[in-house]
Parts: C-alpha cells; structure tokens; sequence
C-alpha cells in the first residue's frame, strides 16, 4: 500500500469509525457524572467497543493528518513552517487518544458509580486540550494549504474555520461552536482524505 492510500484511507475511514462509534454505539455522554459512568459501567462490552471505534478512529484521523503535515513541512515550500507545528500537533494528539481510551477504559471497570465518575473527570478535563491542539493543528494545517495550494483552497480555508471553532469551544459561552468545529473538522478529514485518493503527485 502506497502513502498516498494509506493517508486517504486513514482520513476517510477514521472519521467514519469514529463517527459511528461515537454516534451509534457509545452509551455515554460527555458528562463528568455518575449516570454518565453508570451507563458505561451498565454495559462494558458495548461501552468498550464504541470508545474503541471512537478514539481509534480519531486517532487514525489525525495520523493521517499526521502525514498530510509531514510531507508538506519536508516539501519546504511555503506552508512548510506551518505544517511543521500542524505535525507536532497531530502527534500529540494522537498520544492524547490513548490516554483518553485508557481513563475510560477504567469507568467501565470501576466499582462504583461514583468512583467512574471521578475518573470521567478526568476524561473530561481533557476536552480542554484536545480543543486547543485540534485548533492550532487546523488553523495552521488550513495556513499551510492555501499558501502551497497543494490541495483545493476551499479545503484550507474550512481547515481554517474549523480549526478556529475548536479554539473557540473552550469558551463556556460558545460551548456550541467547538462541536461545530468538530464537525468541520470531520468534513475536512473526508476532503482531504478523497483528494488525497485521487491525486496524481
């Protein structure tokens, strides 16, 4: 398998599995509360599967932004500078998955309500970090794109505004924007994904 499928593949399914483990199949919210770690803690192995689907396929995401990042920051054109920090992003990222799957791995095998919700805590506190990293990962990734038009400017200019939603959402106020951001951060991951796909070079 080729980079380019590989990095096409990993855009477009991650954010597929994701989406539908998220969606679909995890039963709880994103609530720090007993009820939301009773309601993983009610069902284990469905609880386990849809963080497995979510967090995995986030994390596929954003190796393949990853990837994206890396070829244009070694390019040395003129998003190069951008895409260089876009990729330590994408990197740390996909490390913030991992822990993220962990600490919620634990809720489902908790003792107690109360003992998952403390945990859940913990999961929750970093929604903080993963709007502030997929915020700057987009706004310079986006930056990066429509510098070297190496993709469709339309593409970079909605990584821009998405990557700019997920800033945002770290403000109680404008809670709504960050899943707006993420949204559009899953349309960006999708376009890029099939761009990548069909690109010749």
């Amino acid at each position: 398998m080729g980079s380019k499928m590989q990095t096409g593949l990993l855009l477009i399914l991650g954010t597929i599995v994701s989406l539908v483990g998220w969606m679909a199949i995890y039963p709880g919210d994103d609530s720090a509360t007993a009820e939301s770690a009773a309601k993983l803690m009610a069902d284990p192995t469905l609880a386990k599967f849809g963080m497995l689907m979510g967090f995995g396929g986030m994390g596929a995401v954003f190796i393949g932004f990853l990837n994206i990042s890396r070829k244009m920051a070694a390019g040395d054109g003129a998003g190069s500078s951008y895409a260089n920090i876009s990729a330590i992003m994408a990197m740390t990222l996909v490390v913030l998955m991992a822990i993220g799957i962990s600490i919620e791995w634990a809720v489902t095998e908790a003792s107690n309500a109360t003992e998952g919700a403390s945990l859940m805590l913990h999961s929750a506190a970093m929604e903080t970090t993963f709007n502030f990293l997929g915020g700057i990962l987009l706004v310079l990734l986006g930056i990066g794109i429509i510098l070297e038009k190496n993709f469709h400017i339309i593409i970079g200019g909605l990584t821009v505004v998405a990557g700019v939603g997920f800033l945002l959402g770290n403000v109680d106020a404008i809670d709504v924007v960050g899943f707006i951001g993420f949204i559009g951060m899953m349309l960006v991951a999708l376009a890029l994904g099939v761009q990548t796909l069909r690109s010749k070079n």
